[in-house]
């Protein structure tokens, strides 16, 4: 019973945000604008020698397909979570505490794709669940720690009997859960800006305008034969 409990935990685990990175990967390499990864110097017979940025198109940045992986991840935690919570309302009600992480973990599995595709609302709603993420957990850490304190000045109350060994087991691995999801939180935040970058570079590529390159870069330097037949105001205005 154990095995097939463990096999049905990595088969959610591992297999469903699996299959969704297959499935949505493909789609994702034709909505990222190829970024700069470097320079190279150009030389071309009579031209001068340039120094222009060399591009690849290789889809979302890191922090992107990290914070859509862990999303998956995080929200198949959904169904165990669900479980634990429904056998939990028959021990006094405890079960509703759950709620919260519930709803995190359900809006982390539908926001995946959008991030892994950049899609323009994905920024906005990743930043709002690295919000939510960081209060919930900071509620759950402060809880764990309040928990772990009262037990332990109930059992210095009764002489140090009686083992704590599974009630701090239970302690770290929400601890551990918790310190994951604030991870992952960051991963939001940066894969926010990452989709803000891109939609301000792709309308900068629809308007023509060239933004990898610093100010003035794009400036044409005018020979002696060019300036020598420019009126004086034709060259203030080239100059401004």
């Amino acid at each position: 019973m154990i095995v097939l409990f463990l096999l049905g935990f990595v088969g959610l685990v591992i297999g469903v945000p699996t299959a969704l990175w297959i499935r949505t990967w493909p789609d994702s390499l034709e909505c990222w604008l190829p970024h700069v990864v470097g320079t190279e110097n150009i030389a071309r017979g009579q031209f001068r020698d340039a120094v222009v940025p060399r591009y690849r198109a290789d889809g979302p940045p890191v922090p992107v397909r990290l914070a859509a992986l862990g999303a998956w991840i995080l929200g198949t935690m959904f169904i165990p979570g669900l479980l634990l919570g429904l056998s939990g309302l028959f021990v006094a009600g405890l079960g509703v505490v759950s709620i919260p992480g519930l709803i995190l973990a359900w809006r982390l599995f539908s926001l995946g794709r959008p991030l892994l595709l950049g899609l323009p609302e994905a920024a906005l709603k990743a930043r709002g669940l690295a919000r939510f993420a960081r209060i919930l957990n900071y509620v759950v850490l402060a809880c764990c720690g309040l928990a772990g304190g009262l037990h332990l000045i109930e059992r210095w109350g009764h002489g140090g009997h009686g083992s704590s060994g599974g009630f701090y087991a239970l302690i770290l691995l929400v601890v551990t859960y918790a310190g994951i999801s604030l991870a992952h939180a960051a991963l939001l935040d940066r894969a926010a800006d990452a989709i803000d970058e891109q939609q301000s570079a792709g309308q900068a590529a629809l308007a023509g305008v060239r933004i990898d390159l610093p100010m003035g870069a794009g400036e044409i330097p005018m020979s002696e034969g060019m300036s020598d037949e420019m009126s004086e105001e034709e060259k203030r205005a080239r100059r401004g």
